[in-house]
């Protein structure tokens, strides 16, 4: 409470021009999202709504993309999002809740090397700020709970698991599993379980994504 307190008195001294200052910051940090998860159900009315919050929601409310994709997708953002796979195609993904290895040789070419490149980085303490802090937050939560906060988003390529949404979350989990045996129990911890719930999603015709480049 002594901060909070602390937190008005400051404010107290603020000017009148400060203060509207702050208003119109504030209002602009909080104004609500211009994409709504109604608008992404509305195309996509199958789809759970857990998987449009975990991986469209966010992507959907960034500058350069906006909702819906443009079909066809030609060069767009979008295209790099959906694997070259119009709105359409997306339409006919159903999404499984499934509890899958997520081990390091079980993940896609593309998918595997993002996580190396991670670990790497970290190791080197090179990772920016942002990385840095959504890295820890999942390897805090799978330290302590043997588990994902949130299942992950992926679909399966012909070489492995390519995970859409949830990049963070799998490259602590792989950097927690090649922990040296005692290293973690030391500490009071277990190495996290090597099944892990993910949504899976699978095409009505079998159909993989043309190309992946997961947002990370």
């Amino acid at each position: 409470m002594a901060d909070v307190l602390k937190l008005v008195d400051d404010l107290s001294r603020l000017t009148v021009l400060e203060s509207a200052e702050l208003a119109r910051l504030l209002k602009e940090k909080w104004k609500p999202p211009k994409v709504s998860q109604v608008d992404i159900k509305n195309d996509l009315p199958h789809w759970p709504d857990e998987v449009i919050e975990l991986w469209l929601f966010y992507l959907a409310n960034r500058a350069d993309t906006g909702w819906p994709p443009p079909d066809p997708l030609g060069s767009h953002p979008w295209a790099y999002i959906l694997g070259f796979r119009p709105l359409s195609w997306w339409r006919e993904v159903t999404w499984k809740r499934e509890k899958v290895d997520c081990g390091l040789a079980n993940l896609c070419r593309a998918t595997r090397a993002i996580a190396v490149d991670m670990l790497e980085k970290k190791a080197a303490k090179t990772l920016d700020e942002v990385t840095t802090a959504r890295f820890k937050k999942a390897s805090d939560y799978i330290l302590k709970n043997r588990e994902f906060e949130m299942p992950p988003v992926a679909v399966r390529l012909p070489d492995g698991l390519s995970i859409l949404d949830g990049n963070h979350c799998i490259t602590a989990f792989c950097g927690l599993q090649q922990a040296p045996d005692g290293f973690l129990e030391q500490y009071g911890f277990q190495k996290p379980m090597p099944e892990q719930e993910l949504w899976i999603g699978t095409h009505s015709r079998g159909e993989v994504p043309l190309d992946y480049a997961p947002d990370i």
